[in-house]
């Protein structure tokens, strides 16, 4: 596998949409109460031998980027790490010394995967996806593994440095 990452261009907007749909029913995201359309986000692409394979969206700040979603199409294969890694390049590249991450309480994997690569768990925000769930019913109640859905978890990393 030869994972290639370049930057989301406006060609791609099809396929980055259909992703989204596929992977989390829908484009719109909700964030502190706002819904943000993450295929007009910039970010990258991973594609092996041309075909799509993973996608990081971002939200660029003055001083933090955000990852709004990660999606690996080759579960245990590298992408997920890949993207991350161009992400953490192209944020120090623009002199950006910080980059988060939030996920729901009931993914476990997500709280490994970003602990691995340097993130710290920051902060829990409780009860806040019980409150998008009204402005975007279709957020389920029971999330992975039977757990109850109503937290967000924060994580943060440093990339001033050069270290994970």
């Amino acid at each position: 596998m030869s994972i290639q990452v370049r930057t989301i261009e406006p060609e791609d907007k099809e396929q980055v949409i259909e992703l989204l749909v596929n992977r989390w029913t829908s484009p719109e995201q909700l964030l502190d109460g706002e819904m943000i359309d993450a295929s007009t986000l910039p970010g990258f692409l991973a594609l092996d031998d041309g075909r799509l394979v993973g996608m990081i969206t971002l939200i660029k700040r003055e001083h933090e980027w955000e990852i709004l979603t990660l999606d690996s199409l080759q579960r245990w294969g590298g992408v997920g790490t890949v993207l991350l890694d161009g992400a953490v390049d192209a944020a120090r590249h623009a002199g950006i010394s910080r980059i988060m991450v939030r996920t729901s309480n009931d993914n476990l994997d997500a709280f490994r995967f970003y602990q691995r690569r340097g993130f710290c768990l920051e902060k829990v925000v409780q009860g806040v996806i019980d409150e998008e769930r009204k402005l975007k019913p279709e957020i389920p109640v029971t999330g992975l593994h039977g757990i109850p859905l109503r937290d967000e978890v924060i994580f943060g990393r440093d990339i001033a440095s050069h270290q994970p």
